[in-house]
């Protein structure tokens, strides 16, 4: 894998690729709702080709600059067939590539190949290959690929902390009693120039969220953590804000659990 950002291939080289080229000529899933941040056509079809490229969806995101959670929301969406089994071949061809584990060249037509494939093997054979265990579905499945899905987790769900709590400290980025009753509870470097544009902190690239923390308690008791928290919901007050907003004007309201990835 490119631990390197000088290191990162360009996206027209990898859509050249004669195995990687065939995976990309899929329908893009629609949105809603276009940002110019958002998943768009080029964008998806860039994440199938770093897929193929890396074997990971960590790696790929990382790649574009992107998350994790924004990519597994595209997956989701009902209408993204072709996108789903692109993605699930490009899977195998970038695990096989970068030796992530013994599978056999893929050589299926595109689309064609489903993440439960190699589930349907051992099924077929009454019992695990050699290797599986059960997963949380009761299903037979590698010990790695559970691995990989736990940690790709748990990220998510670190991601989704460091969002909310970069929301708060944009909250009282104004504030130089807020600010200093931050640090000194916290004890953590802030930037808070960075902090007034909703950018990443200095922790962040290793800081892992803890519910226990100060940074997160903080976080959570004033409202920016709303749907897992008890007291008020900051984020959904701006949402029924902007859809107020938007009803003002004679547009239509944000579909925001179709758009969650795109905040």
């Amino acid at each position: 894998m490119n631990d390197s950002l000088d290191d990162i291939p360009a996206f027209a080289d990898l859509a050249a690729d004669p195995e990687i080229a065939p995976l990309l000529a899929f329908e893009p899933v629609a949105r809603k709702v276009k940002r110019p941040d958002g998943w768009t056509a080029e964008l998806q079809r860039e994440l199938i080709a770093r897929l193929a490229a890396t074997g990971t969806l960590q790696q790929a995101v990382w790649q574009m600059g992107k998350h994790a959670t924004g990519a597994e929301a595209l997956y989701k969406v009902a209408s993204a067939r072709g996108f789903r089994l692109s993605w699930d071949a490009a899977l195998i061809i970038g695990r096989r590539r970068n030796g992530l584990d013994a599978a056999p060249p893929f050589a299926g037509s595109v689309p064609g190949i489903t993440r439960r494939a190699r589930l349907t093997a051992s099924s077929a054979l009454g019992g695990p290959l050699p290797g599986q265990i059960r997963n949380e579905r009761g299903e037979w499945e590698d010990e790695e690929s559970i691995q990989r899905r736990v940690a790709e987790a748990r990220d998510s769900i670190t991601n989704k902390l460091l969002r909310a709590r970069r929301l708060y400290l944009q909250e009282i980025c104004d504030s130089p009693g807020k600010r200093a009753a931050f640090e000194i509870l916290t004890k953590l470097p802030i930037d808070w120039d960075k902090a007034k544009r909703l950018e990443a902190q200095p922790d962040e690239p290793y800081h892992r969220g803890h519910m226990r923390k100060p940074d997160m308690l903080l976080t959570a008791e004033n409202g920016w953590m709303g749907d897992v928290a008890h007291g008020p919901d900051k984020k959904a007050e701006l949402r029924q804000a902007v859809d107020e907003y938007r009803a003002e004007h004679g547009q239509e309201p944000v579909d925001w659990d179709a758009d969650e990835e795109d905040e």
